[in-house]
């Protein structure tokens, strides 16, 4: 029935063109009171499904669409299992070719704990390629599940470390976000994560760094600046370094890494200042001596920083609207609002040239909330361009269709009314946050709106006004993305004045 209710609810949708697979995952164990495969794992069950999907009524069942149609056009089975993969081919592949020919399977959940992960894994893989039927495996799992008990912990390929990498607001609590720890494969003699790359392809991944402060997060100050140095990692120094040239409004072009990588190394080693201590003050006024390698934007400003949280950005806005001289937080742009990023565009842009710093290290930073950004990388953020100083306001274009003219033609008992429709186009410059609209009275009156505004897509909003109609509000709704969407509503009041 669940089956079947989905395939009710995509043709109530009106959904078209491919459609999805569908699956029920079953456990590896044996079904006994099965009518098929009393003595297979997982196939008894399968072959249970298969029978209900091909003959509902045996199971006391009417379906309200083709479920056996869609079922031999859209299933693929699927199993989970923790037995080795030397058991995979003569307990359950060589039946399951036989009786579902057509019928695609994999294995939802997979991993054998304790084996020689590169051997298992790479045996399973083996008999993907071997049976056509057999598509492959999802491996079990991410993470340790420290919720669970027992040998349910034992499944997961990363743990978690001490280090925090951040906290996280939630209902009112804040949680500790600590690091990823792989997990030993010891049979395997290497982690978890690197045995399961290396048998799928991959690459393995740089473990030295997972609990160690991030580069891209630590405060762009002496103690960050030290918290890095302390990593005696040139890679993490380098992610550091590109991070304060980004903050003053400059990029790195990719042909000049290699002289980004040679300055973090020098910083490391310690041979940048001969073995003395090299302090952020110093890697600053280098950096911002503008060498050679780096490259400024005189379009840079001050913007919201994207990796940080909008709570964070939300208690900067508070501050820098509450401390604001030379413009109001009440005028932020219509295109700008929906968003705490774009917001954030608006009002951090414009204080930094309200307090005229040269330092945006310092000015503009508001506990990490704010980025010096080239255009090269504001421009690349949904909208950003349209809200940081500088930018115009929205536009609006108003299209309205009035009665022009009335005539009357009588005959006999009956009179004909025809109204002749003229349409005038109004194009208004809004201030910021406010919308012209307009307003017209008539005995029968199409009103059109179009709302336009360079990165918002233009809506219609159409509202007929008729005989003993006092009023009637219509409202467009226009949807803007910032990494993530949020609705604007864009509220239209049409007076429309009845007459006889």
């Amino acid at each position: 029935s669940a089956f079947d209710a989905m395939l009710e609810a995509e043709k109530e949708a009106g959904v078209t063109g491919p459609l999805i697979n569908f699956t029920a995952t079953f456990s590896y164990a044996i079904c006994g009171a099965c009518g098929g495969f009393t003595g297979k794992p997982a196939l008894g069950q399968m072959w249970t499904l298969d029978d209900a999907m091909r003959h509902p009524e045996k199971y006391d069942y009417t379906p309200l669409n083709d479920i056996t149609a869609a079922y031999e056009q859209r299933f693929t089975h699927s199993f989970n299992t923790q037995n080795p993969a030397t058991d995979l081919q003569h307990q359950f592949l060589d039946d399951y070719s036989a009786h579902f020919p057509t019928t695609p399977v994999y294995i939802g959940e997979y991993h054998r704990v304790h084996a020689n992960q590169t051997q298992d894994l790479d045996l399973i893989l083996g008999l993907a390629e071997a049976n056509e039927l057999f598509l492959g495996i999802s491996f079990f799992q991410y993470q340790v599940a420290y919720w669970k008990m027992g040998s349910e912990q034992d499944f997961g390929m990363l743990g978690l470390g001490d280090f925090e990498v951040a906290s996280m607001p939630y209902f009112g609590q804040t949680f500790s976000i600590y690091c990823l720890a792989p997990q030993d494969s010891p049979l395997s003699g290497m982690s978890m994560p690197n045995a399961v790359a290396a048998v799928y392809g991959g690459s393995a991944i740089d473990t030295s760094t997972l609990c160690l402060a991030n580069p891209e997060g630590v405060a762009l100050d002496e103690s960050g600046y030290l918290t890095v140095l302390s990593q005696n990692s040139s890679s993490q120094m380098s992610l550091f370094v590109e991070r304060v040239v980004n903050h003053m409004g400059a990029t790195v072009p990719k042909s000049r890494s290699k002289q980004l990588n040679d300055l973090a190394e020098s910083i490391v080693d310690g041979s940048v200042s001969k073995g003395s201590n090299y302090s952020m003050a110093e890697l600053a006024t280098y950096l911002g001596s503008k060498p050679d390698w780096v490259e400024f934007d005189s379009q840079a400003k001050c913007v919201a920083n994207r990796n940080v949280a909008p709570h964070v950005i939300g208690s900067a806005i508070g501050w820098v609207c509450s401390h604001a001289k030379t413009f109001s937080c009440d005028g932020v742009f219509l295109q700008c609002q929906g968003s705490t990023y774009k917001t954030a565009d608006f009002v951090f842009s414009r204080y930094y040239d309200e307090v005229g710093s040269d330092n945006p290290l310092v000015d503009c930073d508001f506990s990490g909330a704010a980025i010096y950004a080239s255009a090269q990388l504001y421009e690349g953020w949904s909208g950003s361009a349209h809200c940081v100083s500088g930018a115009n306001p929205v536009t609006i274009t108003s299209t309205t269709r009035t009665a022009s003219t009335t005539a009357a033609t009588t005959v006999g008992p009956e009179t004909s009314t025809t109204v002749a429709e003229a349409d005038t186009t109004t194009t208004t410059t809004s201030v910021p946050s406010e919308v012209s609209t307009t307003t017209t009275s008539a005995d029968a009156v199409d009103v059109e709106t179009t709302t336009t505004s360079g990165f918002l897509e233009p809506t219609t909003s159409r509202g007929a006004a008729h005989k003993d109609t006092d009023k009637e509000v219509t409202s467009s709704s226009l949807r803007t993305a910032v990494g993530q969407q949020a609705l604007l509503l864009l509220p239209l009041l049409l007076l429309l004045a009845a007459s006889a």
